[in-house]
């Protein structure tokens, strides 16, 4: 803003000008709730350069008409007409040229809003506009003095003032002024990294229980919002944490309700009591996380017995948080959506009093895709019969083919059977004896996904298989009296047994079914012929084997001759 000396403008247009500064505020309604301007009694440096007069000033550098004679006995100067390069001028900052300037926003990550509208980086944040982050979702702020305020996600915050204070007398100097400036965090945290910079007065972030301000400083400042209820009004929480330096906390407009938070301590923010400084918890420990992951989702376990705040981003300055998590002592975290690369964890442990402690912080890789598909056939545990199985899953897009493997063993020491090209979302599993037993027990298989450049990802969950042997053939006769068929089998007592007796060893012409249990049962003697007989076994839960093989058995006409029936492979002697 180009400055102009006001005995250049006649009176009239200077009256012009004031009404029409006047007017847009007179209609513009109230304005939004924000933290007052720089107070009158904040005195800014002014260096006197050659050739300046205090009447001179007055022309170049102060904004108000007399201001001369204030500055003289606020400096206690015996001759206002004599100050000399070099000596520095203690100025009021209302007697001062100053404009109001914008934030930026200097990163944007998800879900972030200016005045409900979506914003992106590099876009303005104007004094009175609120900035909201939502889930998975944070934001940093670039103060006109360089600080940064990183928002993290779910946090909301207004800026209440950012004015820069002329301090040299020279037309364009307010563009280098002093900063003046105040956040107020509305809800959720913040984390401010304070530039060590000279300011109009110290940044200042407010909540509605306190202010907190910094001259140069790393802190955190946390508003918790109860939400009101039927019997109770909203509740905010306040806390601030101090990581470097030091800050100065004041509850409410008291100064008897104030405390200087130095680094590694914080102070829990109460209405009506003065603040208690406590010591931050220390870092959790983090020594005995993996460094790596090769599937999803990632589950994590921290030692310790204090609740925790959790967080993921993909930079090491955790700009762009994706994962923002309280977890009580002892929780799981789970993460089941992450992509692939170099991932940053912070942890804090959290006091009983609400304080967030001192940062634990771990990078780690993953490497998860393409990613295993899920098993669908046959479940876990299933039974089948010994025979051909087919093994589904299903379909992952990234996966050019799939790795099958089938074991003896969980650990996958006996491989049984594998197929390193296999396309589509089926395979055929042929079991066979082997040097790791019969055909028939349990297996597990498991499936990997290969993408198209030949990458493989991580092996799937396991799931176990149980293959049940077909049943024996029978043993099968009349009985010595002729009236019935007797037939009998080994088995389990616990199991039951299908029994079926046709005229056909293809069982299509079935003449008798019966339901037995061990070690046997009979059917009623059919007519003379010839007749085959099998069985299977039906387990506890249900599952039924394959049919065993057939007993072939002879019926003869006369019954007295029924006692040389025999097995297939026998003969009568």
């Amino acid at each position: 803003m180009l400055l102009t000396s006001r005995r250049s403008i006649p009176r009239s247009t200077l009256l012009v000008l004031a009404l029409a500064a006047a007017l847009p505020a007179a209609f513009a309604g109230p304005a939004p709730a924000a933290a007052p301007a720089v107070p009158d009694d904040t005195l800014l440096p002014y260096t006197v350069t050659a050739h300046d007069t205090l009447i001179g000033l007055n022309r170049t550098l102060f904004a108000a008409p007399g201001a001369w004679k204030e500055v003289a006995k606020i400096n206690h100067l015996p001759d206002s007409n004599r100050i000399t390069p070099g000596q520095v001028l203690m100025v009021p900052a209302h007697y001062l040229h100053s404009k109001v300037v914008p934030a930026q926003l200097l990163s944007v990550f998800g879900d972030v809003r200016i005045g409900g509208q979506p914003a992106a980086a590099g876009a303005a944040f104007n004094v009175g506009d609120t900035l909201r982050t939502g889930d998975a979702s944070s934001a940093v702020v670039q103060l006109a003095d360089g600080s940064h305020v990183k928002l993290a996600p779910n946090t909301e915050g207004r800026l209440d003032e950012q004015r820069r204070f002329q301090i040299k007398a020279t037309a364009a100097a307010i563009d280098d002024g002093l900063v003046a400036a105040s956040l107020r965090l509305l809800s959720g945290s913040v984390e401010v990294f304070a530039s060590k910079v000279l300011r109009a007065r110290p940044l200042e972030v407010s909540t509605p229980t306190a202010v907190i301000g910094v001259r140069g400083t790393v802190y955190r400042v946390r508003n918790d919002v109860t939400p009101a209820t039927a019997v109770a009004s909203a509740v905010d929480a306040s806390a601030t944490e101090v990581l470097e330096g030091k800050v100065h906390a004041q509850v409410g407009t008291a100064a008897t309700q104030s405390a200087d938070v130095p680094a590694s301590f914080g102070a829990p923010l109460e209405p009506g009591r003065k603040p208690v400084v406590l010591p931050l918890p220390a870092a959790p420990d983090l020594s005995a996380m993996p460094a790596s992951f090769d599937h999803l989702p990632i589950r994590l376990h921290f030692p310790g017995s204090l609740p925790l705040r959790v967080q993921l981003a993909d930079d090491a300055a955790f700009d762009h948080i994706q994962l923002d998590q309280h977890v009580s002592a002892g929780d799981e975290v789970r993460v089941p959506r992450l992509a692939d690369g170099t991932w940053h964890l912070r942890v804090r442990a959290v006091s009983p009093e609400g304080l967030e402690g001192l940062d634990a912080v771990r990078d780690f890789q993953l490497h998860a895709r393409p990613e295993a598909p899920f098993l669908v056939d046959p479940p876990a545990n299933a039974k089948r019969p010994v025979g051909d199985v087919t093994l589904r899953w299903t379909l992952n897009p990234d996966a050019a083919r799939y790795v099958v493997e089938v074991a003896r063993d969980a650990q996958f020491t006996q491989i049984a059977w594998r197929d390193e090209h296999v396309s589509g979302a089926t395979v055929v599993f042929h079991p066979s004896d082997s040097d790791f037993g019969a055909a028939d027990g349990v297996y597990w298989w498991r499936v990997v996904s290969v993408d198209a450049t030949g990458h493989r990802g991580a092996w799937g969950d396991t799931q176990a298989l149980i293959l049940r042997p077909t049943p024996r053939a029978p043993l099968g006769r009349v009985s010595p009296d002729g009236t019935a068929i007797e037939l009998s089998w080994g088995g389990d007592p616990d199991d039951r047994e299908d029994v079926e007796l046709a005229r056909d060893d293809a069982f299509q012409q079935i003449v008798a079914r019966g339901d037995f249990g061990a070690p046997g049962g009979t059917l009623a003697r059919p007519p003379a012929g010839t007749y085959y007989a099998r069985y299977r076994f039906v387990e506890p839960d249900g599952f039924k084997t394959s049919w065993s093989g057939a007993a072939k058995i002879e019926v003869e006409s006369n019954w007295h001759k029924a006692w040389r029936a025999l097995l297939p492979d026998a003969l009568t002697k």
